[in-house]
């Protein structure tokens, strides 16, 4: 439990794809530039607008102040009517205080709208200007004292419009810098499957490898040039590696035949004569006649897995009923077991060679024989495209340690120690993931619903 928990821990924790970190290097270098662009932007412009109407409307309000001193030293001059003729030429709200009586041209604007800081710096006699809020909506206060008569002026300009320009120019640069983010992440999508894609071919090249194809190579790569030559280096070294033990083994193998032969023959004419030998004798010369039986069929087995490997030993692929194949052979065997076709599998052809997918049975219900004392079915079923046979047994079954190297040669579990033939020589199973895999199938063993092992082969079904 505790390794299934750190293997979810570990699949949990595991790194993203190159190609999905570079897009988001790419969408976060994008957002990065695009907001710092945006606020720069922002705050350049919004200093700059408001630094113009500032300026202008300092400019404006001194033009006013004049204007309101020169028609109010007129001698019929009202300041009402003074205030009434700036209001209707001007958009802006005035305010004038004279003799400390408060003139607006607004019934809403008071004296209670200017800041008090504002009104005290003008009425020390300096002109003063400050950034207000005039119910609620931003605004550009000026004041002038104009001694001539006796009076400070002041005016309110309206910066809503400035204030509109701005958030419409925030939208815009959000949403520059939004489609900069998208834009800069689909370019590292592209980018990055531009960078893969050599070494996604690499990867399905390995794997081919990996599933027996040493004859591929990857192609010549501008970019992966140094990787190419080294992988298709390596590739080759392996394959040479691998035919020169395989053909050691079957040179090997072949040699023993004849001098395992002539033992055998010895045996044999010794056995003949076995009541002239005592007990202990008799005894010393079935262990010896088990043990070059036993002998005699590892050499067959690591021969044909040899020339299979090699490649020495053709495959000649028909159009088989797999169901009928199981059937047949089952029944030939010398254990009895009893054979289920599923109805899905029973009109089911795969593409194979029949003698090979014969060793694969007969090896699974030998396996089962040794080892379980016998098999307790046989069943055929078609699932996802693929046939899969399967031989189930009652047997002790097979730790979860060992399901992983069961199909390795000479690999024999608890019974590596053991110098029996119940142990058997290792290579029954190795050869029918070998026979498997020429099938382009798979093998794999999992426990019996009744206890025991189930030996799952999986082949291509071929279609009628």
């Amino acid at each position: 439990m505790r390794l299934r928990r750190g293997g979810e821990l570990r699949r949990r924790r595991r790194r993203p794809s190159l190609r999905t970190r570079t897009a988001l290097t790419f969408g976060l270098g994008a957002a990065l530039v695009s907001i710092a662009l945006a606020l720069i932007t922002y705050t350049l412009t919004d200093h700059q607008l408001l630094s113009q109407r500032q300026t202008s409307s300092l400019h404006q309000a001194y033009v006013d102040a004049r204007l309101f001193k020169d028609e109010l030293n007129s001698p019929a001059a009202n300041i009402e009517d003074v205030l009434s003729s700036l209001a209707s030429a001007t958009d802006v709200q005035v305010l004038v205080n004279r003799n400390n009586l408060w003139f607006s041209t607004s019934v809403l604007i008071g004296s209670s709208n200017l800041p008090t800081s504002l009104v005290s710096a003008v009425r020390s006699g300096q002109p003063a200007d400050q950034r207000i809020y005039l119910q609620g909506v931003p605004s550009f206060a000026v004041g002038i004292p104009i001694p001539g008569v006796n009076a400070y002026y002041f005016e309110i300009y309206s910066l809503a419009e400035l204030r509109s320009t701005l958030q419409t120019l925030a939208i815009v640069l959000a949403a520059a810098a939004f489609a900069t983010t998208v834009g800069g992440t689909l370019l590292g999508l592209w980018a990055s499957r531009r960078l893969v894609r050599p070494l996604s071919h690499t990867a399905q090249v390995a794997g081919e490898i990996a599933g027996g194809h040493l004859d591929e190579r990857l192609p010549p790569d501008s970019d992966l040039g140094p990787l190419v030559d080294s992988f298709n280096d390596m590739v080759t070294r392996l394959q040479e590696r691998i035919e020169r033990d395989a053909r050691f083994a079957a040179d090997f193998s072949h040699e023993m035949r004849s001098p395992l032969t002539t033992v055998g023959a010895s045996v044999e004419l010794v056995d003949a004569y076995r009541d002239a030998l005592p007990e202990d004798g008799q005894t010393a010369l079935d262990l010896l006649k088990m043990e070059i039986d036993r002998f005699s069929d590892m050499v067959q087995d690591l021969l044909e897995i040899s020339r299979v490997e090699a490649g020495a030993e053709s495959v000649e692929l028909e159009r088989v009923s797999i169901g009928e194949l199981v059937e047949r052979t089952a029944s030939g065997h010398a254990s009895q077991v009893a054979v289920r076709i599923q109805p899905p599998a029973k009109e089911t052809t795969v593409l194979g060679d029949k003698r090979r997918l014969q060793r694969i049975l007969v090896n699974l219900l030998d396996n089962a024989q040794v080892h379980a004392g016998g098999s307790s079915l046989v069943w055929v079923d078609r699932r996802d495209g693929y046939v899969e046979i399967a031989v189930e047994d009652h047997g002790p079954g097979i730790d979860a340690a060992d399901a992983e190297r069961v199909f390795e040669r000479f690999y024999r579990g608890k019974a590596a120690g053991r110098r029996s033939s119940v142990a058997g020589s290792g290579l029954g199973l190795a050869l029918v993931a070998e026979h498997a895999r020429a099938h382009h199938g798979s093998v794999r063993v999992e426990p019996a619903p009744g206890g025991g092992a189930r030996f799952v082969v999986s082949l291509p079904a071929v279609e009628p």
